[in-house]
């Protein structure tokens, strides 16, 4: 199996700037795809139109607009994500709703945003991963976006703005 990189961005809070700093980044690492974890919707459709890289993303809290889903399911590198914001989760107060949803759906990684703050564990075989904010990061942070490398295992790997 070829190996697959996916970069990982959220909670740009549409301060293109930023995404722009994050696209050069991107752009040098080689990746596959890109997910964006919400906040904005408008943002992910920023790096659509920038891009040539297949981006998908999901709406966040602060979305008002009717497109767009709140969760994806998506199969890439023979890995079954879960894509979503994380309030419906309550992901700021605690990982286990978003946990539970992400064994419900037999996902390999379960990938979302909301807190601004970087996260990357293993709980029973599946990632929980949090790429941080690339605009407004909190906790002892910085801005950053997650590469995930798929090949015969799974890596991943944050990368500071």
């Amino acid at each position: 199996m070829n190996s697959l990189k996916i970069a990982v961005l959220g909670d740009s809070h549409g301060q293109t700037k930023n995404i722009d700093w994050a696209m050069e980044s991107i752009a040098t690492k080689g990746v596959d795809y890109i997910i964006h974890t919400g906040d904005n919707f408008d943002d992910m459709r920023y790096i659509v139109e920038s891009s040539d890289i297949k981006t998908i993303g999901v709406r966040g809290n602060y979305d008002t607009q009717p497109e767009g889903k709140d969760e994806l399911l998506e199969i890439l590198g023979e890995k079954k994500l879960f894509v979503t914001h994380g309030h419906r989760y309550g992901v700021k107060y605690g990982l286990e709703k978003i946990f539970y949803r992400g064994k419900e759906l037999e996902a390999d990684i379960v990938i979302f945003g909301h807190s601004h703050v970087p996260h990357y564990s293993i709980e029973e075989e599946m990632i929980l991963l949090n790429p941080g904010s690339i605009s407004i990061p909190r906790g002892n942070s910085s801005r950053c976006y997650a590469i995930i490398i798929i090949d015969e295992d799974v890596s991943v790997e944050f990368v500071e703005l």
